[in-house]
């Protein structure tokens, strides 16, 4: 199976809120499809995030049928990556801030996290951006050895703090 990689819009809401709901849950948060679907209609209606979207393809030598093992992935879109847009006081340019990057089970190992993760530079090359930032848990080595890979390196110049509210 192949994956177009492309942003989100309005109609993809409910897809996309199906996997937001099961990243949501990876974290250790109850799961709320309601919520997610209304969170990320409000992100996509304010232009307050971009999402992009891995879309599973039909093989155009297939036809209009998914092989069996195909037929029994549960979600057309296997994977996303949300994006939030800020800026850099010092350099006086864009930055993002990939905020979430997903790929649903049944669809890992098949390059989607890392599709995702160069659709979201090309981004922000597009958007004359400066940096790419984020964040992952420490105990996250296979997302780390992911972003390594594709040039993100780890910062060592500043501490980052937290305040909850």
């Amino acid at each position: 199976m192949t994956y177009r990689i492309r942003r989100a819009e309005l109609g993809d809401v409910n897809g996309v809120a199906e996997l937001f709901n099961e990243y949501r849950m990876f974290y250790n948060q109850p799961e709320d499809l309601n919520g997610a679907s209304e969170y990320i209609k409000e992100r996509m209606e304010r232009n307050e995030s971009v999402i992009l979207i891995a879309e599973a393809e039909v093989d155009a030598e297939k036809g209009d049928e998914h092989s069996l093992t195909d037929k029994l992935l549960s979600s057309e879109f296997g994977g996303y990556v949300q994006l939030y847009p800020s800026f850099s006081s010092v350099s006086m340019r864009p930055i993002w801030v990939l905020n979430d990057l997903y790929v649903h089970g049944d669809h890992r190992q098949r390059g989607i996290a890392r599709n995702l993760l160069q659709a979201a530079r090309r981004l922000g090359d597009e958007s004359g951006a400066v940096r790419i930032v984020l964040s992952t848990a420490i105990s996250n080595k296979n997302a780390q050895a992911l972003y390594e890979s594709e040039g993100y390196t780890l910062d060592t110049n500043f501490m980052y703090y937290e305040l909850h509210i």
